[in-house]
């Protein structure tokens, strides 16, 4: 952990010098005693600072890969916060560069090695969008290098020349772009998903075209029943740290789903699995009161099992407060199994929406709905109605 004190400013007696040492490395500062040597130990402790306080100096000839990556660690650990997720990213595109790299001076990390990495990813099975953006991660970390004065602007410089893959031009898979998912598909997978609140996450996000994650994280305090239709304001989104508001409209079929499931708490999360979790205990107690001795019976071998193993009887991981997207994806993956229908994510269901606030309402409110700034981005979502482009080719054509 790096020092939180200032080093101060002392007197060379060999030289008569003012000088301080930072990262372990004596800088000269000028006479001792001057105005100049304040104001350049004023300088350079600012700068220092500005650096996050590093307690090692860079090596001559640049620090090393495993130094940038640590100090580039630190900075985004800090910089992207929950929600984001971006830090997660970036640590998976670091790790091979890492394993392959970590005593390399960064002076010698040119656009060869960056490619040599990027034929690791290929070879991995990733799909060519993603070896792109982990690509784009490498090289904006050697960005903020830069920016920190930890590596020469060339370096950064000559790793922008490595052009991104493209399509059906390498060996790297193509993937399928993301569609919507089909009606019919939703509602046998929602058949087959026991828990009654999955199902109603699920059924907010076809009818809102809201994130999966923003549904999970949704408090009763953050609806505003008050206006028509309903107004949620997530506390926290995807684009938030870019000042962007989001309002996610609630009409009039979603309030019935939402409805049932709001609580008088504000701060408490509208969709929970430990009151799932309580729920079912409960109900499973009631249908099976008569089996309590059976099940205690049951829970006291266990326990005498694993007091003999010389442990304790494992009681199971706790549900959350609340539910994440992942955990939604796999609610849904497992009942896409159980109804015998192909794969598909909660996503699919924000895409099935948007072509349909397209097709209903326009290109532009659908863009406002979705939360998006960017046109291009609502066109990724939203897919072009062919059905009434090839009718009005019948008339005319």
């Amino acid at each position: 952990m790096p020092s939180r004190r200032i080093p101060s400013l002392r007197k060379h007696k060999a030289s008569g010098q003012a000088v301080v040492t930072l990262g372990g490395r004596d800088h000269y500062c000028g006479p001792w005693g001057s105005r100049v040597a304040v104001a350049e130990y004023d300088r350079l402790v600012g700068e220092w600072l500005a650096s996050g306080r590093p307690s090692h100096a860079p090596r001559r000839g640049g620090v090393s890969i495993a130094e940038l990556i640590l100090a580039y660690a630190k900075h985004c650990q800090d910089y992207y916060r929950p929600p984001s997720r971006e830090w997660e990213n970036i640590k998976y595109a670091l790790r091979p560069l890492k394993e392959r790299y970590a005593h390399v001076p960064t002076t010698e990390f040119g656009p060869r090695a960056l490619r040599s990495l990027r034929e690791v990813w290929v070879e991995a099975g990733l799909a060519r969008r993603n070896v792109n953006k982990r690509t784009g991660m490498v090289v904006r970390m050697f960005r903020w290098a830069v920016e920190n004065e930890l590596v020469d602007a060339t370096v950064w410089h000559s790793l922008q020349a490595v052009e991104g893959l493209r399509a059906g031009r390498s060996a790297a898979k193509e993937t399928a772009p993301v569609s919507p998912v089909a009606d019919a598909d939703f509602e046998a997978t929602v058949a087959a998903i026991a828990s009654p609140q999955v199902r109603a996450m699920l059924r907010l996000i076809r009818l809102t075209g809201a994130r999966p994650g923003e549904i999970c994280a949704m408090r009763h305090g953050d609806v505003d029943q008050s206006c028509s239709p309903w107004a949620y304001q997530p506390r926290s989104h995807k684009t938030a740290f870019r000042g962007h508001e989001r309002v996610i409209y609630i009409g009039p079929k979603a309030q019935q789903v939402l409805e049932p499931w709001l609580k008088a708490a504000p701060d408490a999360f509208v969709f929970s699995p430990a009151e799932a979790a309580q729920a079912v205990h409960d109900q499973a107690k009631v249908d099976h009161r008569d089996d309590d001795d059976r099940e205690r019976a049951l829970r006291n071998k266990r326990a005498a099992r694993a007091r003999d193993r010389g442990g304790k009887a494992k009681s199971g991981r706790r549900p959350g407060l609340f539910y994440t997207a992942a955990r939604l994806g796999h609610a849904v993956g497992r009942a896409c199994v159980r109804a015998g229908i192909a794969h598909w994510h909660p996503h699919q269901l924000r895409h099935a929406a948007a072509t349909e606030l397209r097709r209903e309402i326009g290109f532009e409110a659908a863009r406002v709905v979705l939360g998006h700034r960017s046109p291009g981005v609502t066109e990724r979502y939203a897919e072009a109605d062919r059905s009434a482009a090839a009718a009005a080719m019948g008339r005319v054509g």
